[in-house]
C-alpha cells in the first residue's frame, strides 16, 4: 500500500510531518460524546485536510452515498498537529445521519474526502451499531429563541392600547423506522406545564404579534442543511406569540416562569424537547428601560480600505429618535435608519419601529489615520427625558 494510502488509516499525531501533494487525508471521530450506538439521528464528527483545501466531505454506509457533511468547523487539535497545512483551523465536518434509514444492527460507516483539485481520498472507517424501535424515535428540538432566563416584558397597563409580544421560536424534527411513519404532527408551548397553544388548533396571523403566530412548519434553511434528506427538515421551525400583559392580568405572577416546548408525532408519540427558565415583567415598572440591538459590519479586528459600510440594527419600546455613530470617542455622524430585517421583525413585534429596525452609515476611513480604531453605535429614544444607549461596539483597522 503506497504512503498516501496509509494516510486515512494511521492515528493524527503520528503525521507529524503531512506530505504535500499527497491524497486528502483526515479522521472519522464517530459519534459525537463517544458512543459507538445510537438511536435515531447520529451527530457524527472528524476532520479532513488537503494542502490544496478540501472541497467536500461525503458520508457513506456500507458503502453506499448516503450525503454530504458540513465543513469548516474549527478542531484547534487539528490546527496544533497540522500547522503547516492551509485551512487546518477550520477541518472539521459534521453530518446528522439518520440511523432510521437502516436495518438495526452494526454497520460500516465511512467519510469521503475530495481536495479542492480533484483529489479524493476515503478516510479509515468506523463500525457503529444502528438501534431503531418506534417508541425510541421521539421527536426532537430546540428553542432558539429567547435565550435563557430571559426577561419578558408585557403592557400590563389596561389602558394602554400598545400591545407587547414575547416571542418563542425553535424548530421540531421527527424520524420514523419506515417511511410513512414521520413527521411532526403538532407544537405545543407550555408555561409551567399548561398548555398556552397547539399548532395545530391555534395558528393564526396576527399582524401586530408579527406574522404567522402558534404555527409550525416555517422556512428553516439551516436545519435543512444541518439534517438533510429529514422530512420536514426545510420547513421545520416553529413560532409563538405570548402578551406578557394578559398573563399577568388573567392570574400569572411576575417572575419566574419555565416555557416547554412539546412535539407530538403523526404516529401519535409525543416528548418535551426543550424548556427554558424566563422570567414575566410589566414594562410599567421600569420606566425608561433603553435601546438594544447590534452591529453586524464591521466584523471586530476587521481590516478596511477606502469607504466603510457601517450596518446593524436596533429597537427601542420608546421609538427611536436617532443612531449616533461614534469614532474614537468622538462623533461623526447619525446613521440612516429604515432597512428591513426580516428576522429581527419576526423576534422582536411590537415595537414601533420593528418592520424597519436596520440602520447604515457610510465612513470614509481616508479621513482616519491608519491604524487600530473604535467604533461605538449609541441609540437615543423618544422618551422625556430621553434615554440614550450604547448598543454595539466594535474594534477595527484602517490600511489605506
Amino acid at each position: 500500500m503506497s504512503r498516501t494510502k496509509l494516510f486515512g488509516f494511521v492515528c493524527l499525531l503520528c503525521l507529524a510531518s503531512p506530505v504535500f501533494g499527497a491524497a486528502p487525508f483526515g479522521a472519522l471521530g464517530g459519534i459525537a460524546g463517544g458512543a459507538t450506538s445510537g438511536t435515531g439521528v447520529l451527530p457524527l464528527h472528524g476532520w479532513c485536510l488537503d494542502d490544496d483545501g478540501i472541497s467536500a466531505v461525503d458520508i457513506f454506509v456500507d458503502g453506499q452515498l448516503v450525503g454530504r457533511a458540513s465543513y469548516g468547523r474549527q478542531r484547534p487539535d487539528v490546527n496544533r498537529a497540522f500547522p503547516g497545512i492551509p485551512a487546518s483551523l477550520n477541518s472539521g465536518f459534521a453530518f446528522q445521519l439518520n440511523s432510521a434509514r437502516f436495518l438495526n444492527g452494526i454497520h460500516t460507516v465511512q467519510p469521503r474526502c475530495t481536495s479542492r483539485t480533484g483529489e479524493v481520498s476515503f478516510v479509515r472507517s468506523k463500525e457503529l451499531e444502528f438501534i431503531n424501535n418506534e417508541h425510541l424515535l421521539v421527536p426532537f428540538g430546540r428553542i432558539d429563541f429567547p435565550n435563557r432566563n430571559a426577561q419578558l416584558f408585557g403592557s400590563c397597563n389596561p389602558e394602554d392600547s400598545r400591545r407587547r409580544y414575547s416571542v418563542v421560536e425553535g424548530w421540531a424534527l421527527d424520524v420514523g423506522v419506515e417511511i410513512g411513519d414521520e413527521g411532526v404532527g403538532f407544537v405545543e408551548l407550555l408555561i409551567d406545564g399548561s398548555i398556552f397553544a397547539n399548532t395545530r388548533t391555534d395558528c393564526t396571523f396576527n399582524a401586530g404579534a408579527g406574522g404567522l403566530t402558534n404555527c409550525q412548519g416555517l422556512v428553516r434553511t439551516d436545519i435543512e442543511q444541518a439534517f438533510p434528506g429529514l422530512k420536514d427538515s426545510p420547513n421545520s421551525g416553529f413560532r409563538f406569540a405570548m402578551d406578557i400583559g394578559r398573563l399577568l392580568e388573567i392570574g400569572f405572577v411576575r417572575g419566574f416562569h419555565v416555557l416547554t416546548i412539546r412535539v407530538g408525532d403523526i404516529s401519535g408519540q409525543f416528548s418535551n424537547v426543550d424548556e427554558i427558565p424566563v422570567v414575566f415583567l410589566c414594562d410599567d415598572d421600569i420606566g425608561n428601560e433603553g435601546a438594544f440591538g447590534r452591529i453586524g459590519r464591521p466584523l471586530d479586528g476587521s481590516n478596511h480600505t477606502g469607504t466603510l459600510d457601517i450596518v446593524g440594527w436596533a429597537l427601542d419600546f420608546e421609538g427611536i429618535r436617532d443612531v449616533e455613530i461614534w469614532i474614537d470617542g468622538a462623533e461623526v455622524g447619525s446613521a440612516i435608519r429604515g432597512g428591513a430585517r426580516p428576522g429581527v421583525s419576526s423576534r422582536f413585534p411590537g415595537f414601533p419601529d420593528s418592520l424597519t429596525p436596520g440602520y447604515s452609515f457610510r465612513l470614509d476611513t481616508r479621513a482616519f489615520e491608519n491604524g487600530p480604531h473604535q467604533l461605538q453605535v449609541f441609540v437615543n429614544d423618544n422618551a422625556t427625558p430621553t434615554g440614550r444607549t450604547l448598543v454595539g461596539e466594535r474594534n477595527f483597522f484602517i490600511n489605506n
